[in-house]
């Protein structure tokens, strides 16, 4: 399916339901709302991850050596109060627990029932002699921190039914019942354990999904099951193949679960065979093995390993193990309920940070005229049709111009057009520069979601997926044209007033602090807060550049179409004897 015909399949969602007001709020900069992957390397493998109750989270990840058990860091933890910035913690064990000897993989961790409770995989140093000892174990702590004290394996391979490796945890407590999710390329299966943890229930064993994967996380979201598993191989350097499918299940935690695609996952046994969820960009390979969180705001989070193909590949000596390192990403949701991993399902170089729906709104809800910085043109849309392109005009007689912007609870804001009803979005949910800013009808994908990043000099519009390779993308009037007409498209943030927005609300052009577009390379002021932007070269003075500036600029469209800020002799219009009024200020 094409991404036009999914976009459309996903339907229309309808009004957002909150109250609009007008008004502007304290600016954010881009160093306060944006994080870039990755966070944590050179190797932090198969992160799991939890939110201890101050707040804080917790993650923890596969062994950092491979290569010599000497070397080996128990289970290496990391604390974090953002999800961002992260702090080595040491390690989740004082001594390798010793009911094999051989390395702790894949560790999942929760706060259960008072204590910390964390699963592992314990995969044997000789697999060869020693393939029954593959198995899962577990351990409690009173802190996150550790040190957890192990209480030995819960199940190995001969203790089940089912073929496979019986590793990569993952727990999840149903109704008061506390279970057990493991598997690796042979079917992911579940066990019933004991109130202590401490022990499985025998005759409890069954299968949720097919052979194609690992790595397993499993959550619900309004009423609906969610499983994330990767699939592919997962440590072959750049060359690896790792990626996210997704399945869910309407009838409970144990499915039936179904994917994108309507199959169901039992029947999903080959590698990389189902809808990609979250896969590969021309710089992060193999995203996989992570995690699920969620933020204040309610958004969710996934924290997981991948590639970055401008880093190290390996990350230790002796050719292992693999540079897998730490990402994170919103999941967004589309209206019928499927996930879309950062945005446009490959990792994000750069992204909006956590929280960011609890953090000052750049701007309230309400309806506004959106100027650009370089021409002071107004962005509108060609016509009510849905597909029509962006453009900028001087035309602002009707509502092709106005817009209704409404923030989400994640902090992103949805922009529709207020004549049309339709909402501002990259075509297509296109990553690419140059791709068209075009208007459709509201779905709730990412593509129709836009953050606002504002260094004082005017909001940048930046599209969820617009997650570029080399930096955000940002709406742009193509080629930094100053002709009313112009196209508007997406393009990799280069600072340029061409990507820059003025937010006026309809209902009040000249509250102060609204002030005018800019009229060259800077934006006007008033320097004496009387409504009049005597400052018109936006130097900080009042001088004979802004006497040169206005009159240059007197017929137009920046001036005539904000003249209430440039009247300086008081008769109701923009002419000559204005340019002649502020020259006497002068």
């Amino acid at each position: 399916m094409a991404r036009r015909e999914y976009l459309q399949s996903v339907g229309a969602v309808g009004a957002f339901g909150v109250a609009a007001s007008c008004g502007s709020a304290a600016a954010q900069s881009a160093e306060e709302t944006t994080y870039e992957n990755p966070l944590h390397g050179p190797d932090f493998a198969d992160p799991t991850i939890h939110r201890a109750e101050d707040g804080t989270w917790w993650a923890y990840a596969s062994n950092m050596s491979y290569s010599d058990p000497a070397n080996e860091t128990l289970v290496p933890i990391l604390s974090s109060p953002d999800l961002v910035n992260w702090t080595e913690e040491g390690e989740a064990f004082a001594s390798e627990p010793g009911w094999t000897e051989g390395s702790i993989w894949a560790p999942d961790v929760h706060y259960h029932d008072g204590q910390w409770v964390l699963f592992y995989s314990k995969w044997p140093a000789d697999r060869d002699a020693n393939a029954d000892q593959t198995g899962i174990g577990v351990a409690t702590a009173d802190t996150p921190g550790g040190p957890f004290t192990d209480h030995g394996a819960l199940f190995t391979n001969p203790d089940h039914p089912y073929p496979g490796n019986t590793i990569d945890p993952y727990f999840v407590a149903h109704e008061g019942t506390p279970y057990l999710f493991w598997g690796n390329f042979a079917g992911i299966y579940h066990v019933e354990l004991t109130a202590d943890l401490r022990d499985y229930r025998s005759g409890t064993f069954g299968q949720i999904v097919g052979g194609a994967y690992e790595g397993s996380t499993i959550f619900e979201r309004d009423g609906t099951w969610y499983y994330f598993g990767s699939t592919g191989d997962c440590c072959d350097g750049f060359d690896s193949t790792y990626e996210i499918e997704v399945g869910r299940s309407e009838d409970g935690l144990f499915g039936p679960y179904y994917d994108r695609e309507g199959t169901p996952m039992m029947e999903r046994d080959e590698w990389n065979a189902g809808p990609t969820h979250l896969g590969d960009n021309d710089r992060f390979v193999a995203p996989g093995h992570g995690d699920v969180t969620v933020d204040d705001a309610g958004n969710h989070w996934f924290v997981y390993h991948a590639y970055d193909t401008e880093g190290p590949e390996i990350a230790g000596q002796y050719g292992w193990p693999p540079a897998r390192q730490l990402f994170l990403d919103r999941v967004y949701w589309t209206d019928d309920g499927w996930p879309v991993v950062g945005g446009d399902g490959t990792p994000s170089l750069t992204a909006p940070v956590p929280n960011l729906g609890q953090r000052p709104a750049p701007i309230e809800d309400g309806t506004y005229r959106i100027r650009n910085a370089r021409s002071g043109h107004a962005l509108a849309v060609e016509s009510t049709d849905a597909g029509a392109s962006a453009i900028v005009t001087t035309d602002d007689a009707g509502a092709h111009d106005e817009w209704i912007v409404t923030r989400l609870s994640g902090g992103a804001y949805v922009v529709e057009n207020a004549e049309s009803g339709l909402a501002l979005e990259v075509a297509d949910a296109a990553t690419s520069d140059g791709a068209d800013v075009q208007q459709w009808h509201p779905n709730g994908h990412p593509t129709q979601r836009w953050t606002l990043l504002d260094d004082g000099d005017g909001s940048r519009l930046w599209n969820a997926c617009g997650n570029a390779v080399g930096g955000r993308q940002v709406a742009e009037v193509a080629n930094a044209s100053e002709s009313a007409g112009a196209t508007v498209q997406q393009w990799t943030d280069n600072g340029g007033n061409h990507q820059r927005w003025e937010f006026v609300p309809v209902d009040d052009p000249t509250t102060p602090g609204d002030g005018p577009p800019a009229l060259g390379e800077q934006v006007p002021t008033d320097p004496d807060g009387d409504g009049l932007y005597e400052d018109v070269s936006g130097d900080g003075d009042l001088n004979f550049p802004d006497v040169n500036t206005l009159f240059q600029h007197t017929e137009s469209a920046a001036v005539q179409d904000d003249a209430a800020f440039y009247d300086f002799s008081g008769d109701g219009v923009v002419d000559m004897q204005d340019v002649l009024a502020l020259f006497e200020m002068v």
